[in-house]
């Protein structure tokens, strides 16, 4: 705080059709097509309104991958750029419990230990009903076939081997027999 490194390091990358509340003026961030950052000082202050109209959340953790992402808007695309940070966690956390009942949760990444821990990371804080979307072993192999790979490194491989990967188990199975992983952005 003294430095203001927990002002500067806390932005939230989103793009789709939400709206929040800022000193009691709703602003629909649905303007914003292409996107848009929410700093420190606005996740602190921002209230989540009620009556959101999403239908589907999508955490991607690549960039180029979030970027790339078609604006739909029923779709919150949210850029995770890997673990998020305790603000944006209380953030998300208040959207997760006023959308819909019906509203999807879906995380996109790379296909590695990383990524494995960044979706149960995710999954754990913040979105209990979190889906892997396009992390399923035909996707991995696909990209194989594409020659997307990158050889696991033995230090890795210890560790993935250590992981309890959830939903993901099947994934790091897949991981762990070819000995490669996928960066999500080799996939664009």
């Amino acid at each position: 705080s003294q430095v203001y490194l927990e002002e500067y390091a806390q932005e939230l990358a989103v793009k789709g059709n939400l709206k929040i509340i800022l000193k009691g003026k709703e602003i629909s961030l649905a303007d914003f097509y292409y996107g848009t950052v929410l700093n420190t000082k606005t996740l602190r202050h921002a209230e989540v309104p009620a009556g959101q109209n999403i239908r589907k959340i999508i955490t991607v953790e690549n960039k180029a991958n979030y970027e790339s992402m078609q604006y739909d808007e029923n779709t919150l695309y949210i850029f995770c750029h890997g673990y998020f940070t305790p603000k944006e966690v209380y953030f998300l956390k208040k959207l997760s419990l006023i959308v819909s009942k019906k509203c999807e949760f879906l995380h996109w990444g790379d296909m590695d230990f990383g990524g494995i821990s960044i979706f149960l990371f995710i999954k754990d804080r913040i979105f209990e009903k979190l889906m892997p979307y396009r992390m399923g072993v035909a996707d991995f192999e696909e990209a194989l076939k594409k020659d997307a790979g990158i050889p696991l490194k033995a230090s890795t491989r210890e560790k993935l081997q250590k992981k309890d990967a959830g939903l993901l188990a099947e994934l790091k199975e897949a991981i762990l027999e070819s000995d490669k992983t996928i960066e999500q952005e080799r996939l664009l």
